[in-house]
Order: structure tokens, then sequence, then C-alpha cells
């Protein structure tokens, strides 16, 4: 039986919700401060904190205390800093106890006034810089002026100088400072708080007029030693205690419930506010206590932690155990509503449709409850085998859906439709869902980031665009213009307008604010996977379940920092070598270089949530986001010219108003460098052109002898041809005529015949010598020689034999070079042809065409004879002749001929590339 009973139930507020209290931090020794004797303080104009302590000078950037370590002939001085002072461009002075004053500059302590060897020094009180930008510095009844380069001249004090100094005087008692032996710091800080030291010691705080609190700090409550107080720009309050260190006080930001259940369980995991303003609060044990402002009363729920709280229209409470049943709320206990292997069951959200209807989505989808009437959706109403996380109401009675591997679902009882698939939300398990609209829903997931439903398209937050964590819980809209997220880092805060104005810009900023336990959160995570998961309540709360108790935000009392952070380059390492001057470039050995820049971004009041963001101008085109880490790693850089940039991002979602830079130069080896490039090709191109040039000369030596020699076959040629006409062919046609003369002398006798056939060979043969000197004769080396030729012989020859002859010539044949082998093969073959004709045809005509094209010569030569029988004509020599002859020039022959129809042969020859015809 469920029974409601009371039991050790512990509700605590750390203050109450219009006041969240302030939150208090102590350095000493162990945490890195050079001594627990804290002296003084001062922040510098660059945002440093720095302090004076028993061992020395520090600077302090919120993480680590950087001692200055005096250097030179200051090693053998005994130096016990009194109080220090703030210059420009971070310039911070130091006073001795001894009446000496130093200057810090660049990481050097340097001396100004050297330390008095007398009992009782006048020590220095004021260091002041006035509206020239000259400084002063007052030391007992002594005034001087410090010149740049640590010079001293006294000077008288005037007037103005003197207002000056009183003005300056109020300001640090005013700003935390007793001036005055035996007097005690006062602060009062920008809140119009006043800080004063108790009589006993120890601190309180107050409007002036009224009662203070006492401030108390860990491990030491209210008394404690306190020697200066300091408001930095940020607003955090710093203690210099003269026994205890250094402690920090700051607003809390966050109210803290802690609900304490059976067992001490303090991890929340589901909270909602009904109707009555009674709050449900549900922790992971599976109990459930009903919290009010003046009552807590503890529930038993289920042996199971409760995943889903709902109240419906009717005011009905109704609840899910964590992979159990569904129960209502009646009459003080909780019953369940159906059996165990009914549906819904294993539910983790719950909600109800504007007509009514409950919808419960699990681990066995999703299921509605209309009177008493539940009905399953399945594959078929468009709701696949999905594992339900979230279900809220859409407009127009609808319903959407997110699952464990991030769709998104929207319909009603008519059936649903996918809105987006798991590859949209990284397949992230969907946390939150919020509609405003049909055009404005916003999407939490846990991994995937942040969603926004414009009723057509989807877009995406993620720390690319600032948010500070991707593992968001819930999503929160507190009706006045903000979105607050649930997250595993965190509350988040970010403005609608801003939001919307990204989605339809993304170079539009968004101002993403962090809150954490740095703001007085119990646990940094807030808690996800169950609904609700955050609830505005209300009086205007948020409220967040954590491990360690209930969040609650004020909206109203969020004051957002104003001071964007400055960040810093510490150290450079090129190659394992650290480069120490931080305003030069940095400059590498030869080759590729591993980088490494440490740096750090000032935020006072909360340092760890400053996030980075750098890049390595020439190698990178886009920032790389670093998160909180302080150190960008760039490997295997190769050489050239680059800037290294970071930027720092505080809790606040201020970013620094310029990046730090450093220019990097990585020098490459000889071999890598531009000039050694410019010499190799030089050479490449040089060499190129001296091979070139050397194997002209050797191919126009060759061309030369190559012309020599057939100038010299040319020649003899020639020389040939000549003595062939000159001597041979007159001795031949003598003999002919000879012959011829004695046939006429010899009348009918028995030497007629004989002489009448000699003078018919030796008119052969001087035909026959006639072709040869042609042939062999190099000036007749032309295409024109030889068509000229060949029209020629052919009209001869056929003119002997009576046949006539139509010839159809191209005109303009141009004087192309070809060889003397060329001329006679193409010579013989048409020799051949004209002869075959007289012998065999019988034809009484005969047709010589003569064609050019682009590339070749075209010879035709038809007659009109009786033809012939192709295949038997081929097996002899002659027709095998005329293909040999043209193959041998370059060319080829072609033979049509059928009986009765006469004879075709196509001779084709190819001519020099240079010959282009005219059209």
């Amino acid at each position: 039986m469920i029974c409601a009973w009371l039991i050790g139930l512990r509700v605590v507020s750390a203050e109450s919700a219009d006041n969240p209290g302030i939150l208090t931090r102590v350095w000493q020794s162990q945490d890195g401060l050079p001594s627990n004797v804290v002296r003084s303080l001062v922040q510098a104009e660059d945002g440093y904190l720095w302090v004076a302590t028993a061992e020395g000078i520090a600077r302090f950037d919120g993480f680590d205390f950087q001692l200055i370590e005096p250097e030179g002939n200051l090693r053998r001085t005994r130096l016990v800093f009194y109080r220090l002072f703030a210059g420009s461009g971070g310039d911070v002075f130091a006073a001795t106890y001894q009446g000496g004053l130093f200057r810090v500059r660049d990481g050097c302590l340097q001396r100004i006034l050297p330390n008095m060897r007398s009992p009782n020094p006048s020590i220095v009180s004021q260091v002041l810089e006035d509206s020239t930008g000259a400084v002063f510095f007052k030391r007992g009844a002594e005034f001087g002026r410090i010149e740049a380069d640590n010079q001293v001249t006294g000077v008288e004090l005037s007037e103005s100088l003197d207002a000056e100094f009183q003005e300056d005087f109020k300001r640090q008692v005013a700003g935390g400072r007793a001036m005055s032996a035996g007097e005690s710091p006062g602060l009062k800080d920008r809140m119009g708080r006043a800080w004063r030291v108790g009589a006993v010691g120890g601190l309180s705080f107050g409007n002036e007029g009224a009662a203070g609190e006492s401030l108390d700090l860990p491990r030491y409550g209210k008394v404690y030693a306190v020697s200066e107080m300091l408001e930095d720009v940020e607003g955090n309050v710093w203690i210099a205690s003269p026994v205890h260190g250094l402690a920090r006080v700051r607003q809390r930001r966050i109210d803290v419930l802690e609900v304490s259940g059976a067992g001490g369980e303090r991890a929340v995991s589901v909270l909602m506010q009904d109707k009555a303003n009674v709050w449900w609060i549900a922790n992971r044990s599976g109990g459930l206590t009903r919290w009010s402002p003046t009552e807590a009363r503890f529930l038993e729920f289920t042996n199971r932690p409760v995943a889903a709280l709902f109240e419906d229209s009717q005011s009905r409470l109704w609840g899910a155990s964590r992979d159990g049943s569904v129960f209502r709320y009646e009459n003080g206990e909780f019953v369940r509503q159906f059996t165990k292997t009914e549906v819904p069951s294993k539910v983790r959200s719950i909600t109800e449709g504007a007509n009514g209807v409950l919808w419960f989505g699990g681990t066995q989808g999703l299921a509605s409850l209309t009177d008493e009437t539940v009905r399953r959706f399945g594959e078929e109403d468009g709701v696949a085998d999905y594992d339900l996380t979230v279900v809220h109401p859409f407009p127009g009675g609808k319903i959407m859906a997110g699952t464990t591997n991030g769709a998104v679902i929207l319909g009603d009882a008519r059936g649903f439709k996918t809105l987006a698939l798991p590859e949209l939300t990284q397949h992230k398990w969907v946390s939150g869902i919020h509609c405003v609209s049909e055009k404005e829903t916003w999407v939490t997931t846990l991994g995937g980031g942040f969603y926004l439903w414009d009723g057509a398209q989807w877009t995406c937050f993620d720390v690319n665009d600032g948010l500070p964590d991707s593992r968001l819980t819930c999503v929160v809209d507190d009706g006045k213009g903000y979105i607050w997220l649930g997250s595993l880092g965190g509350v988040i805060r970010a403005s609608r307008r801003e939001l919307l104005a990204k989605a339809r810009d993304e170079s539009a900023p968004v101002q993403w604010l962090r809150l954490d336990h740095s703001d007085g959160m119990p646990s940094r995570e807030c808690i996800g996977g169950f609904q609700p998961a955050g609830w505005l309540g209300s009086d205007g709360l948020i409220w967040f379940p954590t491990g360690n108790g209930v969040a609650r935000v004020k909206p109203g009392l969020i004051e957002m920092g104003k001071v964007a952070p400055p960040v810093y380059l510490h150290s450079v390492r090129a190659n394992g070598v650290e480069h120490a001057g931080m305003r030069e470039t940095v400059t590498t050995e030869p080759g590729r270089a591993r980088l490494e820049f440490r740096f750090v971004g000032l935020s006072l009041g909360s340092p760890e949530k400053v996030t980075y963001r750098a890049r390595l101008a020439g190698l990178d085109d886009s920032w790389r986001e670093l998160g909180n880490q302080r150190v960008a790693a760039f490997e295997a850089v190769p050489p050239g010219k680059y800037t290294f940039e970071v930027m720092a991002v505080n809790g606040d979602g201020l970013r620094s108003a310029v990046p730090a830079r450093i220019p990097v130069l990585i020098r490459p080896h000889i071999w890598q460098s531009a000039w050694f490039y410019l010499s190799v090709w030089v050479f490449i191109v040089l060499s190129a052109v001296a091979v070139g040039w050397a194997a002209a000369r050797v191919r126009m030596k060759r061309r030369i002898d190559s012309l020599k020699l057939r100038n010299a076959r040319e020649a003899e040629r020639s020389r040939i041809a000549r003595d062939l006409h000159d001597d041979l062919g007159a001795s031949l046609t003598e003999i002919s005529i000879l012959a011829a003369l004695a046939a006429e002398d010899a009348g009918q006798t028995a030497l007629h015949p004989a002489l009448d056939q000699l003078s018919i060979k030796a008119k052969h043969a001087v035909g026959s010598l006639d072709e040869i000197v042609w042939a062999v004769n190099p000036r007749e080396d032309t295409l024109r020689s030889l068509i000229d030729y060949i029209s020629a012989f052919t009209r001869e020859f056929l003119d002997i034999a009576r046949i006539s002859l139509r010839t159809d010539i191209a005109r303009d044949i141009p004087d192309l070079s070809l060889g003397a082998p060329q001329r006679h093969s193409v010579f013989l073959a048409i020799r051949e042809v004209l002869n075959n004709i007289v012998k065999h045809s019988g034809a009484s005509e005969v047709q010589l065409l003569v064609r050019l094209s682009e590339d070749m010569l075209h010879l035709e030569i038809q007659d009109n004879g009786q033809g012939f029988d192709l295949e038997y004509a081929s097996a002899g020599n002659g027709l095998g002749n005329l293909r040999m002859r043209m193959r041998e020039a370059g060319g080829d022959c072609k033979i049509e001929t059928s009986r009765r129809k006469g004879t075709v042969v196509f001779f084709s020859l190819p001519l020099p590339q240079l010959y282009k015809p005219v059209l």
C-alpha cells in the first residue's frame, strides 16, 4: 500500500529566491599563492590581479600565480612590499616598508627609489597619474615625478597637484584601503553595499545605515584578519588577509533548494508545479516530495525512479515510473492505471492535446487515452518502431514527439509524419520540445545541439555558433524574451530575438550566458532523460533538477557582465623551444615545426567558464573551437609566414574585443626556399635550352651533311643524265640515222631488213634512254614534272598505236618535291597500263584523269576495250607488278573491269604534308 508519511526530510535554501546570496573562495599557498601573508591588491589596466605577499609580488590570471623574481643586484636586497599601485599600460608600482619604490614592467622588477637605511623610513603612500600622463608619488612629505626611464625629479606641490592627491586619497579609502595608521579598511561596491571590518576581525556587508550581514570564509568562518579589499572591473570583491591568504567574493546567481528524501537521496530527476502552486519533486530513488514554502511531505511512490509527471486539464496528477507502470494521484496516494502488460507502460513523457486527449510516449512507442479508451499508434499511423523521449502539444490540436535516436514526428489521431530524420540531429536523444507557434518550435538534444523548426526547415545551433554545451536536457521560455536551456555543463540562456535573427542570417551574433557551479549551482549537470526536466514557476523562477538538489534562477536578478575578457599570450613553443617575447615574430629552425601556444582570457570571477577559439592564419581559414583549453598545438606546420590568433569568450557570452596575435616565421631548408626553387627552375630552363641548342646543332649538322650528300648525289645524277643525253643519246641517235640511211642505200638487198631492224632498235633505245635521263635528272624531281611527262608520254604512245586520247588534268599542279624512285615507279606503272591497253584491250579510246585532294594524287586511266576476267588476269605477273610498283612509291593501285565494258585503273599517291589545295 502506498502511503504518505513524514520522514527526516530536509528542505534547505541557501538564501531566499529573491536574494541568492554570495559565493566565496580562498587561495592559499597550497593553491599556488606565494604566501598566506597578503598585504596589498591592485588590478592593472590590462586586467591582471596583482598581489603583494611576504614572499614577493605575483600576477594572478584566475588560474595561476606568477611570482616576479628580482634580477641582478636586487636579488641581494631584502624587499618587504607594503602597497601596490596600478599604472598605465599594465604597469604596476610596488612600495616597500623601507621607503623604496619599484615598477613592474614586462615581467621585470625595476628600481625607482631605493630602500632607505633609516630605522623609520617614510613610505610611499600614493602613486598617481594625472591627465597628461605624468606619474607622481608621495613619500611622507616628499613629492616627486617619475619619468619614463624611471628617473625621479622632485616637484613642488601645486594647488592642482594637491587636489589630485586628495582625490586619489578618497578613492583609495573608498576602494578598500586603510590610509592611516590604526584604521581598518572599508569598501563601497558598485551595488552600494558597504564592506566593513568587525571589531574582532571578519567582514560584514550591507546597505548604508542597515545592519550588515557577516561574511563567512571557508574554513575560517567569521573570524579572520583583513589588510585590504578591492572590487575589480567585473564586480568581484577581493580580500587580502595578512594571515589567511587571498579571498574572492562574488554574487551568487543561482539559488539552491536542497531536498533530501528517504535515505538522504538529494538527486532530483523530475519536478513540476501544479495549479495549486504546489511543487512535486521526484528523486532518483523513487520517492516524491510534495513541497511548498510552508510544508514538505515525502510520498512513497514506487521502488523505481519517477520518469514523468503531468497534471491534466482536470487537475489530475499523473506519474510514470522508469520502465514501469503509469499512476494517477487519487485521495492522497498514487494508483496504478493500467495492467503491467497493457500499453501505455514504460512511459517517459505525458502530455495533453487541445481536445483533452492524453498522450503517453516511451519505450513502447506512442499511445493515447480518450475517456477510457487506449489506442496504440504503430507503423500504419506513421509512427515507426520509435523509442519516444518527449511528447509535447503543438498548435492545431497536434502532438510533436522526439525519440532516443533523434527523430521528430508530428501528427494527431489521424496519423503522424516525420519532421526530422535521425541524421539531422546526429542520432542524438531528443530531450526537450517547446512550441511557441506553428512557425517557431525549439528542440533540444543530448549532444546534437539546439534546433529551431520554422514550419518549413530546421536550423541548428551548436558549439560552432557559440553554444557553450551541446548536451542539452530541457528548454524553458521565461516569457520575457529569453530561452533557458538545461545542460550537462550548467544552465544556458540566450535571447529569442538573437536566435531568430541568426536563423535568418548566419553572421548575426548570439550572446550565450552560462551558469554553473561558479554561480552557485550545487552540481554542474542538470538532470536529463526525464520529463519535465525544467519548469517555469508561477513566481517567475526557473527550476532545474540536478544531482544535488534543485537549482533555481530568477531571470530578473541575472545581471549580465559588461566587461569583455581580454586575452593574452603567455608563451610560444616551437619544436620544444620556448619563446618568451610575445611582441616579436617567432622564428623557428628550418623545416616543418610543431607549434604550441599558451594563452589566457581574463575573467577573474569565473575563469573556468572562459572558452577559446583560435586559428593559425595562413594555415587555417576557419576558427578552431578549443573549449576551455588554454593551449593550441599545430603539428608539422610547413615553412611559411603565419599569424596565430586567439579569442576568448566568458561565461556571459562576451567575446574579446580584439584577438591576441603573434606572427610566426617557419624558415625553410635551403632546398625549400623560394630562391632555391627559382634557381632550380632557372637551371632546368638553362639546361633545357642548352640541351635543345646542342640537339638542334646536331640536327642542323646532320641536315647540312645530308644536304651536302644529297647535293652531291644530285650533282652526280645531273652529270650522269647529261652524259647519257649528250654522249650515249647522241651516239644512239647517230646510229639510228646511219642505219636508216644504210637501209635506203641497200635497197632490196639482203642487208635491208637487218639495217631497217637496226634503225628501229636504235630508236627504241633512244626512247628508253630518254626515259632513263628523265628519271635520273634531279631537276625533274617534282610533281609537275611527273604529270607533264606522263601526259606527254601517254599522248605520244597512243598516237603511235592510233588510239585517241582524252585528258582531264587538274590545273596549277604544284612543284612538290618527289624523289626519283617515286617518279620512276609511278611512270613504269603508267607505261605498263598503256602497254596492256595497246596490246590486249582493243580499245579505240583512252581517257586520262589527274585529280588532287588535300593529301593525295589520284590518276585514272580508262579505256573502252573488251575488258577481261580480273581473277584470271590476277594470276599473271602484270597486275601484280602494278601494285608492287605503286607500293614501292608509297601509293596504291585498284582495277575495275568487266567483259565488253572496258577497264579503269586507279592510282593513288600520298603527297607531302605541306600541300594544301586552293579551293
